[in-house]
């Protein structure tokens, strides 16, 4: 979500970690663009599901080690069992390490390493959402004038919206959604960066950005009629997503899941979090959402069926048995 709190800063063009991520998407995606002729959503279904499957592993590496989790359970609550006085938790602590250590299990693999990764992945797909002026188009010097041409845009986009207070969000999409109003003053203001090749490269992905005859650069309103239907998939595959999600987790560790009804609560609620932002953002946006959660959706159930949780764990049982009776054969070896 600080990916969506940091596009909706006026004049924000990414955060600076990340744009090498965004430049190298931001090419995939004008190749992909250039190979199908400005067939956007096309090129964006494409994008999606090559980036869900380059994490694949990850996820897969994920599910088995909750799965090893999951298998070790009781031998956990017979440890905390045994130690429920908090004056003991550093012979607990020594006892879970050595639990770790016998069963070959690194409970840090299941979170925070391909979490992070898939983090950092996925936000350089921001690049090309959010920023396709500067990242996909290529308008090298866009960010340098950035706040420069917001000045000369508010005016005419106040004037728009008859809202002389009005303030623009997710900049660069606001320009492709209301390009035709602001091309005149951008190419007299600064004609080194909005050339009249840029302007045509620009005219181009907005003639791409139509599907089914909707203009996917307009912000959807419940007045627009048939474009509201962008927000309500987005919102209703999210639902999708975390109800599969929360299946599926429960499935692979009931006792996890009642500890962390909270965290369940909060995974059913970023749906309609995502569906108020889908108001505010040009369509093509809640589009990728909702393209996103229908294959992650896919993935969950692809990796669920594959990788079941009593297969992995049982899996997982005779590889560390092997490994742990091939340590100690070494250990009998060395001590002869």
């Amino acid at each position: 979500m600080s990916s969506i709190i940091m596009a909706a800063n006026t004049v924000s063009n990414g955060m600076a970690i990340f744009k090498p991520l965004y430049w190298l998407f931001g090419k995939c995606m004008a190749f992909l663009l250039d190979v199908l002729n400005n067939q956007y959503f096309i090129a964006l279904i494409i994008f999606t599901v090559v980036t869900r499957l380059l994490l694949l592993p990850l996820n897969i590496k994920q599910q088995k080690s909750m799965a090893a989790t999951t298998r070790l359970q009781p031998k956990i609550q017979k440890i905390n069992k045994k130690y429920p006085d908090p004056r003991d938790r550093d012979k607990l602590n020594q006892e879970m390490q050595d639990l770790y250590v016998r069963e070959g299990h690194n409970p840090m693999q299941m979170g925070c390493g391909p979490m992070i990764f898939q983090m950092i992945f996925l936000m350089g797909v921001i690049g090309i959402i959010y920023y396709p002026i500067q990242y996909v188009l290529g308008a090298s010097e866009f960010n340098d004038a950035s706040n420069e041409i917001y000045k000369v845009i508010l005016p005419i986009y106040q004037q728009i919206t008859g809202n002389a207070d009005a303030k623009i969000t997710y900049f660069q999409l606001n320009i492709l959604e209301n390009f035709p109003a602001y091309k005149e003053a951008l190419m007299q203001s600064f004609p080194k960066i909005f050339t009249s090749g840029v302007c045509n490269d620009i005219e181009t992905y907005r003639q791409g950005m139509t599907l089914f005859g909707l203009d996917m650069t307009r912000i959807p309103h419940w007045k627009d009629g048939i474009i509201v239907i962008i927000p309500i998939l987005s919102l209703v595959t999210s639902l999708g997503s975390s109800v599969v999600s929360t299946i599926i987790q429960k499935k692979n560790n009931p006792a996890a899941s009642q500890q962390n009804a909270q965290m369940m609560m909060m995974m059913l609620m970023m749906p309609f979090f995502s569906f108020y932002i889908a108001f505010k953002v040009t369509a093509a946006v809640g589009f990728y959402w909702t393209i996103s959660n229908i294959i992650a959706i896919l993935q969950q159930i692809y990796i669920f069926k594959v990788h079941p949780p009593k297969r992995t764990q049982a899996r997982l049982m005779v590889e560390n048995t092997i490994e742990r009776r091939s340590r100690e054969e070494n250990i009998k070896k060395m001590t002869k």
